[in-house]
């Protein structure tokens, strides 16, 4: 992590007023916060995670629940400002503090931007945004996805109460790659799978996984995250084990091969 202070803006053409104002019409539509916002640390997570603190007083009025995510407005693209939404992976009202824990994967728009921000940075951001959040009527939550979504997995499986039953099964590329969690609940299944010489976007290792998951007794509420692709497949093996629809959360983060759309969103084709 870097010392140095630059207060200069994130963005190298020095719009970050016109960030601002695209931002404002943005929350009014979405019936969010608009947030200024600057950097004040940034530091590796593991090998594939850069983690992101960012601080402001707007932040006062942000009432998020784990699992949301703001979208933070990176370099313009012609008057098109591009947009990534990452988790809130911890949030502080006192201290008017936001972490963001963002994925290394490829060399997009939003990982040139986490690996080049420093303390200082102004960062403009949209939210909290997200509708996908714990089931309260569950009796045992499983996270299952690849390591887009674990900053979502582990918020979400943090906030679960000590008498539930949390089922964690998170593919990383190896041991170092592991995140550190503060789960309460009672934990099983195999927590990180390695995806190893295995190629990001490919499902087989988290299918096994699923097949081969003991899950607890009662209804539970399964929360699946990760490549497009990944997540259709995990869906339907889920289905086939049991588990009804609408005990189902499932979210695309991002698509192989492709960035990306400027909102932050997988291409829908």
């Amino acid at each position: 992590m870097s010392a140095r202070s630059d207060r200069s803006p994130v963005s190298s053409n020095g719009k970050s007023s016109d960030y601002r104002r695209q931002n404002e019409d943005l929350a009014a539509r979405l019936g969010v916060l608009a947030l200024s916002l600057r950097v004040v640390q940034a530091e590796d997570l593991t090998p594939s995670f850069r983690r992101i603190t960012l601080a402001g007083e707007e932040l006062r009025a942000m009432e998020p629940f784990p699992g949301q995510d703001l979208m933070i407005a990176l370099d313009g693209n012609g008057e098109r400002v591009r947009r990534r939404r990452y988790t809130i992976r911890h949030f502080d009202r006192w201290r008017r503090q936001v972490t963001l824990d963002v994925a290394l994967h490829g060399d997009g728009p939003g990982v040139q931007w986490a690996r080049s921000v420093r303390p200082g940075h102004a960062v403009e951001a949209v939210g909290p945004r997200g509708k996908i959040g714990l089931d309260p009527n569950a009796s045992w939550h499983l996270f299952v996805g690849d390591d887009a979504f674990a900053p979502a997995a582990l918020a979400m499986a943090e906030a679960v109460p000590p008498t539930r039953n949390v089922v964690l099964a998170i593919e990383v590329d190896g041991p170092g790659h592991e995140q550190p969690a503060d789960v309460r609940a009672r934990v099983s299944g195999p927590r990180w799978i390695h995806r190893g010489d295995a190629a990001p976007g490919n499902p087989a290792r988290l299918l096994e996984a699923v097949a081969s998951l003991s899950l607890p007794t009662g209804r539970g509420h399964a929360y699946v995250g990760g490549e497009h692709r990944v997540v259709n497949a995990l869906r339907d093996a889920l289905e086939a084990r049991g588990l009804a629809s609408e005990d189902l959360s499932v979210k695309s983060y991002w698509r192989l091969g492709r960035q990306n759309a400027a909102n932050g969103e997988p291409e829908r084709t």
